[in-house]
């Protein structure tokens, strides 16, 4: 049985019992009520532990996801791909088959192979916390689709002089000066919303994990990034005028959406999809690694999790590629040098030995006709 999106399980031994269940069900979950799962399903709970696909996704939100920044996401995630199998369906009656059709139905319905490995993803951690309770002893394997490896748009610096143009043209300080510390920082738009005056210390700016009131990053990892001067100005403006700790009191993600949008729009660009705010942290990964800084580098700046996400920009824009071949054409250089100047010595040698052998009237005759 089907209701909003989810689907509710129950086994019977005839269709006219699995008919009148699901018509009383129905009536029960339009007015709000608990349906009868069956007895078996109390019987097999262990104490308060989740038993149901849905019960385990609102645990993990309660007991890992709520405090993280991405938290939010990944119930609506997680809930996505359980409304396809069944939010209602025990735990542990779940396998491989059941998650490989509703990955399937994600994909059929529009969503990209990459939107689709993140529910799974969502799932995946919901069905680990499951195998720690005890409640499975091992999760399904859980397939995922190759994404393509799309291009990296850069963030020309003719967009940004027109972007903060226009920021500055409808009197938007706040935008222009969120543009201003995303690119220079590559912070991600949360950690920009949610920066305080305090962060910044000694032209160094802390973004911090858990531990520090709330979890501010992606990760929960602090990191510390130096300020550009440019970005240090930004927030000394910012500070005179503040009447509180946070640097964007006024801005949050919905109006930053919005603004870029008309930003967008307003520079002819309001059709290109990779035309978004999250353009700026590409942008300064981009510039880093093809200013010739290495891999490591660039992910502690920009708090990459993995360093295989940093390899993209290296792979894509770093220069020791282009320093390999000319460090291998210089090399080839010296090499044939090297061999030229052997040839020379070599010949010089043997003319020196020829002419030692000559008779002194012979060598005389000989160097009268060069002199000449």
């Amino acid at each position: 049985m089907n209701h909003k999106g989810q689907r509710y399980r129950r086994s019977f031994t005839t269709e006219q019992q699995a008919d009148a269940w699901a018509l009383e069900s129905k009536a029960k979950l339009i007015r709000g009520e608990p349906i009868d799962m069956g007895e078996n399903a109390q019987a097999k709970r262990k104490g308060n532990l989740p038993y149901t696909l849905d019960e385990l996704v609102q645990h993990v939100y309660d007991t890992h996801w709520a405090p993280m920044p991405g938290g939010q996401k990944a119930l609506i995630n997680a809930r996505s791909i359980i409304g396809i199998i069944g939010a209602n369906l025990p735990v542990h009656k779940l396998g491989k088959a059941d998650i490989d059709k509703a990955r399937a139905k994600l994909l059929t319905d529009g969503n990209s192979p990459g939107t689709v490995n993140r529910k799974v993803a969502a799932l995946s951690k919901a069905l680990s916390e499951a195998e720690d309770l005890g409640l499975i002893d091992h999760k399904p394997k859980l397939t995922r689709y190759k994404e393509s490896e799309h291009r990296v748009r850069r963030f020309t610096s003719e967009e940004e002089r027109l972007a903060l143009a226009y920021f500055d043209r409808i009197g938007n300080q706040d935008m222009a000066d969120y543009l201003v510390l995303s690119l220079d920082t590559g912070m991600r738009q949360g950690e920009v919303l949610s920066l305080h005056f305090g962060d910044a210390q000694e032209g160094r700016v802390t973004v911090w994990g858990v531990g520090a009131g709330t979890q501010r990053t992606k990760s929960g990892k602090s990191r510390t990034v130096p300020l550009t001067r440019r970005a240090q100005a930004v927030l000394d403006r910012r500070k005179e005028t503040a009447k509180g700790k946070e640097v964007f009191p006024s801005l949050n993600k919905n109006q930053v959406s919005h603004y870029w949008g008309r930003m967008a729009e307003a520079l002819g660009l309001e059709a290109d999809k990779q035309f978004v705010p999250h353009i700026l942290r590409h942008e300064f990964c981009s510039k880093l690694a093809a200013n010739g800084e290495n891999a490591v580098v660039i992910q502690k700046l920009a708090g990459h999790s993995t360093l295989a996400v940093t390899q993209r920009y290296v792979h894509l824009f770093g220069g020791e590629l282009d320093g390999a071949i000319e460090r291998l054409e210089k090399a080839e250089g010296s090499i044939r040098g090297t061999r030229a100047d052997l040839i020379i010595t070599d010949e010089i040698d043997a003319l020196s030995k020829a002419l030692a052998s000559l008779p002194a009237a012979e060598l005389d005759a000989l160097l009268a006709t060069i002199r000449k």
